[in-house]
Formats: C-alpha cells, structure tokens, sequence
C-alpha cells in the first residue's frame, strides 16, 4: 500500500505517502491515471497475451551515462574529454597521437565512454559496439572515487525483493507503485509479475512446518488494493532468452539482504546497470541504504520533476567468470565460457562424496599445488567477507584488484590463504588419480555444474562488475559493513590507569 499503518507518532515519509495517496484517490486523479491516452508516452500499457508470446521489453531504450574517476566536480571536464575522444577516433580509428582518457588538468580519468565507443580502440564490429553501450564494462576498478551520471532521467527500474518477507513486500509495493507514478516503467521479476496480474490465488497463511514447499505466492503481493490504478496493465517482464536486460534496464534497485543482491547479480550475464540496495534482510552487509529512505534517496533520480539527474558515487565490485573443459580419452570438448557471472566466489567442493576431494590449481598455466581437503574457494574482494572469511580467508577492500584462493577444511597444516592480482587466470582440474569420480562447482551458494575426473574449469575476472550506488563512500560503507555487522575488532578500550 502507498500508505503505511503505523502507531504512534509518524515518520516524515510516512506522513508525505499518506498524502500522496489521499491526492492519487481523488475523483480527478483516478480518472486521470485510468484513461491511456493521458498517460505519458512511455508508460504504455501492454496485454497479458502480447506479454506471453515472446520479447517484451525490445520497445525500451536504455539512458545512456557516463561514468569517471576523480572528483564529482569533474563532471565538466568528462564532457570534454567525450569531445576529444570522439575527435581523436575521427582522425585515427587506432588513437595513436593522442590518449583520449587523458586529461590535461591530470586528475580526472575518463573510464567509460557512450554512444558506441570504448577504452578498446581495436574493436570494430557492430555487435561490439552495441555491446559498449549497455550496462558497465570496465578494465579496472582500482580508481578510488567513480562517479555516474545519466544523460537524462532513467526510463526503466528493474524491482528485485526478498521472498517471504510481509515487511519487504509492503516497502516493495509502495516503491512499485511510486516508481510507476513518476512515468518510468516498472520491470518485476516474471514469478512476481505473475502474481501481480492475479493468476495466483492470494495465499495469506504461512506453510505448515513440517512441508518443504514455498507457497505459490512467494512474495505474498494481494491485490490491487493501495497501488496506482491500472498498475498491473504497465507492469512489466521480461522472457528468459529473448530479451537482453542489460540493454532494457536503467536502474535496479534491490530490497532485501546480501542473497537478493546475489541473485539480481546472477540475472545479468553480461554489462549490469547501477544498483541499489535497500537493507531487508538479516545481516546486510552490501545493503548500505536503509528501507525507511527509500523515497528520499529515489526523489532525486526518478521523480517526475527531475530534469537534471545528479551524479552517484559507485563501487565497482568484480565479478568472476568462469570457463568449463570436459576431458575424454580421445578429445577435449571445449566449451565457451559458463554463463553466470559470480560476485562472491567460486566454490569446487567434494559434494555428497564421502573422500577428500583431489584439485590440481594452475595460476596462468603454471601448476602450483594440489588441494586435499574440502574444496577450495575462488573468492573476490566482495566475497571476501562471506564463505571465504568463514573458511579462514582474510578481508580485502572491494577495491582492491585481487582473486583470492583460500582452502576448505584443508587437511594439511601448512595450506594458508593466497591473494593473486586481478590478472591471473585460475585453473581447478579433477586429476585422473582423484578417488572421487565426481566434483560440484558452486557459483554465489548454488550448485551449477559437475565435474568428472580431467575436467577443469577456468575462472578468471570478469569485464563487467556491479556498479553498486554507495551511501558515504566505497571504504565508508565498507569499514561500516565490518564493524557493525561482523564486529571487527570489537574490544573493551584499555583504561589510562
């Protein structure tokens, strides 16, 4: 509902979305958002049998946005350096005489480029550059401030929210229909979008306790009660295979923990969209922005009378991407690289197999040593505060470059924890002597492949990481995700006497 209950006294958005629905029940604005032809150009609705047959988000252009290190100031000085890229590519396609990505007042560094180009000056196909224009590709995320900033006011919001949870999809009905006020189109995920147009029957009764089945209705929505009228019509979803989101979306905002960030990073296989992440779940590590803000933070971005949309401080977190070779007697099957991106880690485990697993780790085709124990984790700096902490691996900033190798229940006492650079290509092969004829390889907590004896697999940093909208700054949310939700070195301080 976009007016919350509460008792006692009243938060100030609480107060401001009461109004708000008061205004949007009135005769003339009901009227207003019944009738299609008074609605603005880009919220159209779209029939659930057009919705089913195939692409439904090819009608949605994504804004383009820049994005750069140094000062949010500098802002100005990316527009130049647009302009003399775009110069430079004129007089040579290769960028041989001038360096675009350097400023002449030495403290700004252009890291991304729109309208078709990029830091790769060799790249001339079409779908290359079609490819640039979508989502973030980056090279490095070592720059210490990166800055974003649409061009114009973001048309499309990707809702991503934690199963389950009343509270949650409460928040997440008031930011729905807000977001579908404002003109943008609102895009759910399919299951939720199903349960939005009422084919599944309202199931307001918790599962019994001793069934292993969610309900139908995952995110218990209800009906249309206290949503913007005709919401359900300019609901939108995409089909799985046939629409590219990371041409589609302009925005992902995230309601819930560090598992919902997780799973709306494992929908982009390829360049992501910036994200935010509202704190909804338990421990909320990556979720620096409180539920409560939710209006407050999104005002700015994509309320009706934003023209001028302000730039964002990001971190870049790095993703992993991973590539699987089958072994056989007489050939080797390769096949392109897996695709599912992993934020935290990359997990090889023994499964259900009762026997020490047996890897052979290569680093750049160079073998290095062979893992007896558990499994080993393949964590980056985001991950690095998830299993890989729990197994024993140290903390690294999230802007550090580095893949971290840290063994599971080892049984050996002398296999410690490695950081490699951000370059190395990591290489887990089951030997053909490992008495375990099968292996599981886990992305982000989920099982995906298996492994047999001479498989390996290749994991190696990914071109695209999660552009994650930072409240304070990247080493603020940080140090603050440390000591408030792990308690790091949390200690009684020492009397002068």
């Amino acid at each position: 509902m976009l007016a919350s209950a509460s008792f006692g006294t009243r938060s100030i958005d609480d107060i401001a979305l009461a109004v708000a629905e008061k205004v949007l029940s009135t005769g003339p604005a009901a009227q207003l958002l019944e009738d299609a032809s008074a609605l603005s150009p880009m919220v159209k609705r779209v029939s659930t049998e057009t919705a089913e047959r195939g692409p439904q988000l090819s009608d949605i252009q994504v804004a383009q946005w820049d994005i750069w290190s140094g000062k949010v100031d500098d802002a100005h000085k990316v527009d130049r350096l647009l302009e003399q890229k775009r110069n430079c590519s004129k007089s040579s396609p290769h960028g041989s005489s001038v360096d675009p990505f350097a400023s002449p007042e030495g403290n700004v560094s252009l890291v991304l480029v729109e309208e078709g180009e990029s830091d790769h000056h060799s790249c001339t196909s079409e779908e290359e550059r079609n490819r640039m224009q979508a989502g973030l590709e980056l090279r490095t995320t070592t720059q210490q401030y990166t800055w974003m900033r649409w061009k114009e006011k973001p048309k499309s919001v990707l809702l991503v929210a934690k199963q389950g949870d009343m509270e949650v999809t409460r928040r997440l009905r008031d930011i729905a229909s807000w977001i579908d006020s404002q003109g943008c189109f609102v895009i759910l995920e399919p299951e939720l979008w199903t349960e939005v147009q009422g084919k599944i029957e309202p199931e307001f009764s918790p599962p019994k306790r001793n069934s292993k089945e969610m309900p139908s209705n995952k995110w218990r929505w209800g009906d249309s009660q206290g949503l913007v009228p005709g919401f359900a019509e300019r609901a939108r979803t995409w089909t799985p295979g046939k629409d590219k989101l990371e041409e589609c979306i302009d925005l992902v905002v995230c309601i819930g923990g560090d598992g919902t960030l997780c799973w709306a990073s494992g929908l982009f296989s390829g360049a992501m969209p910036p994200v935010i992440a509202f704190a909804g779940g338990s421990l909320g590590f990556l979720t620096p922005f409180p539920i409560s803000d939710w209006l407050k933070l999104l005002m700015p971005v994509l309320g009706s009378k934003c023209e001028v949309v302000p730039p964002l401080q990001v971190a870049c977190r790095m993703r992993f991407q991973m590539r699987l070779t089958r072994y056989d007697e007489e050939s080797r099957e390769n096949l392109q690289p897996i695709p599912v991106q992993a934020m935290n880690e990359v997990l090889v485990h023994r499964g259900s197999s009762p026997h020490l697993v047996k890897l052979e780790v290569y680093v750049n085709d160079k073998h290095v040593t062979m893992v007896q124990g558990d499994g080993l984790i393949i964590a980056t700096p985001t991950g690095s505060t998830a299993y890989s902490l729990a197994a024993g691996g140290s903390m690294m900033h999230p802007a550090v470059p580095g893949i971290i190798l840290t063994p599971v229940c080892p049984h050996s006492l002398s296999f410690r924890p490695v950081v490699l650079p951000d370059s190395a290509v990591v290489k887990v092969q089951v030997p053909l002597s490992s008495r375990s004829q099968k292996v599981m390889v886990a992305v982000d907590g989920k099982d995906r492949i298996e492994l047999k004896r001479g498989d390996f697999i290749e994991v190696e940093v990914s071109q695209y990481p999660i552009p994650t909208v930072c409240k304070s700054s990247v080493t603020a949310d940080w140090f603050r995700s440390v000591n408030e939700a792990l308690q790091w070195n949390l200690r009684l301080e020492q009397k002068k006497h």
